[in-house]
């Protein structure tokens, strides 16, 4: 048997047949299992057999909606590559995770999305993960309203990919991060809602931004959401953002109210050479911003897109002229206008969008609605 497939409901519930069914097919050399459980209101899981923590033929585990106990023995997969927990419970060890994942000795592809502590049991305080093979990590934890203290620490020198969801954590460690390629940023690291407002006395919080950023300054490609950036403005008063060197591609998330911190941002990567803007028409003031011209459009950036652009609209069209006017050795400017038709009297926006005198001659405007 090389693939078990296990998905229950309330109606098909029977926790005894269904762990001896786990238990079987690992002890026949199963090598991908799939087990989903069921949302319930009550705060209660079906706990996995612990046979599962030592399968020398498992290659993929993916566990959702399920509980896990901590092992009083080692942990063994040494085949496991992928391992998908998803509101997984393990509250009987804060360490739990870690040793798991110190038995994989391949494991290169890891998601873990943790459960929301609706029931108090303040379910994996402290999560760790510690690898010397794990090549992709995604991790997702959703903001909720609790009093514990969670921390996150992950040390993985071999880690090409990182998605980082994480609104819950207050303490965020990162080490060893030389091999990231790509890191996809969704994160107000717990500075909105329950942790510190990251005021200008707020050191603690303010060196663990520093210290994130500092971590994953290697990274090639990076995505960033507005939240995200929204934290950065903040952070970007109490001290500087370290430079990004090796970036070259950027796709960042950002309002009308965040033009300063763009070319703030611009500034720490002196070698962009893609740009992608998610631009996002809000209600706040416009920041007059646009005063400077940061490195990488002087020297390196190649390729601009903003997307989400609306005909008319003042800061999007200004932030337009702006990259047209700046960038010294721009090939293209891609626009994406939410329009799906354009009126007749908005030509002369294209004409002039088309026609505007550019520091690079060869650059092409493309204008998508």
């Amino acid at each position: 048997m090389r693939k078990f497939k296990l998905k229950y409901d309330e109606y098909t519930y029977d926790d005894d047949r269904l762990a001896g069914w786990v238990v079987t097919t690992v002890d026949r050399g199963i090598q991908h299992l799939d087990a989903k459980g069921f949302e319930t209101n009550m705060c209660v899981r079906e706990f996995m057999p612990q046979n599962i923590y030592k399968c020398n033929t498992l290659v993929s585990l993916m566990l959702v909606t399920v509980g896990i106990e901590n092992p009083e023995f080692v942990v063994s997969l040494p085949s496991l590559k992928i391992m998908h927990l998803e509101d997984v419970w393990y509250y009987d060890d804060p360490l739990i995770m870690e040793k798991i994942i110190s038995g994989c000795p391949v494991l290169e592809d890891f998601v873990l999305i943790r459960p929301i502590d609706f029931c108090n049991l303040d379910v994996l305080q402290f999560l760790r993960v510690r690898s010397l093979s794990l090549r992709s990590f995604r991790l997702t934890f959703e903001y909720s309203v609790s009093c514990t203290y969670f921390s996150v620490e992950i040390d993985a020198p071999r880690l090409e990919y990182l998605n980082f969801n994480d609104d819950q954590s207050d303490t965020i460690v990162v080490k060893n991060m030389t091999s990231l390629s790509m890191i996809d940023i969704d994160s107000e690291f717990n500075v909105k809602f329950g942790g510190s407002r990251l005021e200008p006395g707020d050191l603690r919080k303010r060196d663990i931004i520093r210290d994130f950023l500092t971590a994953i300054s290697c990274v090639r490609h990076m995505i960033i959401s507005r939240r995200t950036l929204e934290v950065l403005d903040r952070y970007s008063k109490l001290g500087p953002i370290p430079k990004f060197n090796n970036l070259y591609r950027l796709q960042a998330a950002f309002s009308r109210s965040m033009l300063q911190l763009l070319l703030v941002f611009l500034e720490s990567c002196p070698n962009l050479e893609n740009l992608i803007l998610d631009f996002t028409v809000s209600t706040e003031p416009e920041q007059d911003g646009l005063t400077y011209v940061p490195q990488c459009l002087l020297s390196s950036l190649e390729c601009v897109e903003i997307r989400e652009l609306i005909m008319g609209e003042e800061t999007g069209e200004k932030l337009v002229r702006y990259f047209l006017k700046n960038s010294v050795v721009l090939k293209k400017l891609i626009l994406r206008f939410e329009d799906s038709s354009i009126a007749n009297q908005d030509s002369d926006i294209f004409k002039e969008l088309i026609t505007f005198t550019k520091p690079s001659p060869s650059c092409e405007v493309i204008i998508i609605h």
